[in-house]
């Protein structure tokens, strides 16, 4: 990920964040819409798959997974969703 945000700190506010199932959601609609998809491989296409059956895509570590994904993907438009969360901020 970029150098422009404390990864750290990022996953610390990340665990704390009460709304991670909204900002799971947003980062799947960035995934789903984006031009840009060969940065999510079948496996990784899976894993998601199967977190969002499981109802598990809200936990820490898929979400960090989807913001990885999405900021490979759609960078702008991941930290615009990042700073809507309060996750990141000055960008």
């Amino acid at each position: 990920m970029g150098s422009a945000v404390n990864w750290n700190d990022f996953k610390t506010r990340l665990r704390s964040l009460q709304s991670r199932s909204l900002l799971a959601e947003d980062l799947l609609d960035i995934l789903l819409t984006t031009y840009n998809y060969s940065v999510v491989s079948p496996e990784k296409g899976e894993e998601i798959v199967k977190l969002f059956i499981t109802r598990e895509l809200d936990s820490p570590e898929a979400v960090y997974m989807l913001v990885d994904l999405s900021i490979r993907a759609e960078p702008e438009k991941t930290l615009k969703v990042l700073k809507n969360h309060g996750l990141v901020h000055g960008i």
